[in-house]
């Protein structure tokens, strides 16, 4: 199954082509097609053109020819997981470099914040794990998020922020989310799980959701190597955190919103005002300044942004 898929790209090739280049007969093409469409692999059938994988599709060899920077230079493209993030946390157990990357097809049990179910289709989004080891203060690691956001607007070029790290589209759906898991020693990070979903093509959505597409023209694999590009420039950002929070700050769909928030202590209502200099978002209410370092944020009557 593995050998065919190395041989599968975006252009059609026949059965026979197949069968000759891995040396097998073209039923046993055919079964191993039918193999990877079980784990989850996007292979396409068009009859009298034979195979491919979808157009985009974010194998090895296509990521590699995009590639810049190191991020993704380790990289596996699986087909069904549990979940990338449980599978590179046991690259991470393993002494994995920084940079290294895991994206799955469809994840059973994909997660995103707070223990929320994220939901994978093959060939629709991009479901995927990075892990990174910051050479930071614990202080810092909030801003990790922050980062991975602006990484992402900058990826997809259109849509703006809501803190922490959603990417919502012009309209205000939800495009992307960032889902970050942390070994800490001490005031030491040992090693932080970035997780990111992005809805790249229509498919079933769940409702405040949107698919990339319905604003561009976009390749999966040209997006991911965008990504990684922008996630390693932004990464080494937070060396400076005064520049960071100000790109931050201009690509934001929360600041001069009226928000709700929930938090550990209950919920509360104001005016997001700004982002503070460790990454808690400032709400104003009636005569008193909050600090919220983690919250779940509505904006209140928000119609989308002309980013």
């Amino acid at each position: 199954m593995s050998a065919l898929l190395n041989h599968l790209h975006e252009r059609f090739q026949s059965g026979e082509a197949l069968a000759s280049a891995l040396g097998v007969s073209r039923t046993a093409v055919w079964k191993q097609v039918v193999e990877l469409r079980k784990a989850g692999y996007p292979v396409e059938t068009q009859k009298g053109r034979g195979y491919r994988l979808a157009p985009g599709s974010p194998t090895p060899a296509a990521l590699e020819a995009l590639r810049k920077g190191s991020f993704g230079a380790f990289y596996a493209y699986l087909g069904t997981v549990e979940s990338t993030q449980e599978v590179l946390k046991n690259w991470a157990l393993d002494g994995a470099e920084e940079g290294a990357v895991v994206l799955a097809e469809r994840q059973l049990k994909g997660r995103g914040r707070r223990g929320r179910a994220w939901a994978s289709e093959p060939g629709k989004s991009l479901t995927f794990s990075v892990l990174l080891r910051p050479a930071l203060p614990l202080s810092a690691l909030p801003l990790l998020p922050l980062a991975a956001g602006l990484a992402l607007r900058e990826a997809c070029g259109l849509g703006g922020l809501k803190w922490p790290n959603d990417l919502l589209s012009p309209d205000g759906r939800k495009l992307a989310g960032v889902l970050l898991e942390a070994q800490v020693s001490g005031e030491e990070v040992a090693w932080v799980l970035l997780g990111i979903g992005l809805n790249v093509h229509r498919g079933v959505l769940p409702d405040g959701a949107a698919a990339l597409e319905e604003f561009l023209e976009v390749s999966r694999v040209q997006l991911l190597a965008r990504l990684l590009e922008h996630l390693e420039a932004r990464y080494t950002q937070l060396r400076d955190p005064p520049a960071l929070l100000r790109d931050y700050r201009a690509m934001s769909y929360t600041l001069g919103q009226r928000v709700r928030v929930a938090t550990a202590r209950g919920v509360l209502e104001g005016q997001a005002i700004d982002i503070a200099a460790d990454g808690a978002l400032v709400v104003q209410s009636a005569d008193t300044t909050h600090h919220i370092g983690a919250g779940d944020v509505e904006l209140i009557g928000f119609l989308g942004g002309s980013r």
